[in-house]
């Protein structure tokens, strides 16, 4: 339920956030004409901080939907596991490995980060080999060290990347 929840809030905050933005811009209007030079140059660090909380929204909105379809490779390889349908675990398998490539999946360049990364692609590699060698038994084991991996590195993230973000002493 707990788990739920957070991920409720990680679609739903962002997109209230947007939806918010969307309505003040509607409200507010073209910029004034008769705004002075001196007005307009105050304003250049509010805009500026906006940009940037609205490019980190969507950013994060975006590695959201990353997320999201990496879940749902995860369900098609379960699902291949429950009905036994190894064509179903390798291209689950093959999406997920696909997506361990992909420039959205490096949050950090951090050594633990890269370690935790690499282990994900070894155990996904070693499912794809069993599922492609018709041992359902084996590759669900695999599927379970595939899991594992998951937990460790989100454990990771959550507990060093989102605390040394959240600490106001770092530059």
């Amino acid at each position: 339920m707990r788990q739920t929840r957070k991920k409720v809030v990680l679609v739903v905050i962002p997109i209230a956030f947007l939806i918010a933005l969307s309505i003040l811009a509607a409200r507010s209007g073209p910029p004034s004409a008769e705004a002075s030079p001196v007005e307009n140059e105050k304003d250049k660090p509010k805009a500026a901080a906006k940009e940037k909380a609205d490019k980190e929204e969507k950013d994060k909105t975006a590695l959201a939907e990353f997320m999201h379809a990496k879940l749902d490779a995860s369900t098609e390889i379960l699902e291949g596991l429950l009905l036994e349908d190894e064509k179903k675990i390798i291209k689950g398998a093959e999406k997920m490995r696909e997506m361990s490539q992909a420039e959205k999946w490096r949050i950090s360049n951090d050594m633990m980060y890269r370690h935790h990364s690499e282990d994900f692609r070894r155990n996904v590699d070693k499912l794809i080999t069993s599922a492609k060698g018709n041992s359902i038994d084996r590759a669900a084991l695999n599927w379970f060290d595939v899991t594992l991996s998951c937990i460790d590195c989100h454990r990771w993230v959550r507990r060093v990347l989102i605390a040394e973000a959240d600490d106001p002493i770092q530059p």
